[in-house]
């Protein structure tokens, strides 16, 4: 189990929240050291990742060797381009699409615990 840090949050610690991260029990992101739940691929292989966690080359989701590893390969990603230049509804929405999420919910709950609004910057807040 990962402790859960005091409100207000970081966006990667956020979406850590959001993915199951600091659950009580075991789950995907904790087992793969991966607290964004990001996608194995060429972007996850060039920042930490060692392998996918259903063993094809691309696709499953990433395994990062650490904690450490999968929280700095989330925080990169949010500084890149689509993310960093966006607003968080944006990203939120990039990141977690509403074919495989709940995106309002999503995005209600990480504004919450940011203390941020919806068009709140994401190159303004702490990563």
């Amino acid at each position: 189990m990962n402790q859960l840090p005091p409100l207000p949050l970081t966006l990667s610690q956020a979406i850590a929240r959001q993915e199951g991260w600091y659950a009580d029990t075991p789950n995907r992101p904790q087992q793969n050291n991966n607290p964004g739940d990001i996608e194995y691929g060429p972007f996850a292989s060039c920042n930490g990742a060692i392998r996918s966690d259903n063993g094809t080359l691309i696709g499953g989701f990433a395994v990062y060797p650490d904690a450490e590893t999968g929280f700095a390969s989330l925080i990169t990603l949010l500084k890149r381009k689509p993310y960093f230049e966006a607003t968080v509804r944006d990203a939120i929405s990039r990141y977690a699409p509403s074919t495989e999420n709940n995106t309002e919910e999503y995005i209600e709950n990480v504004c919450e615990w940011c203390d941020v609004t919806p068009e709140t910057l994401v190159s303004s807040m702490r990563l």
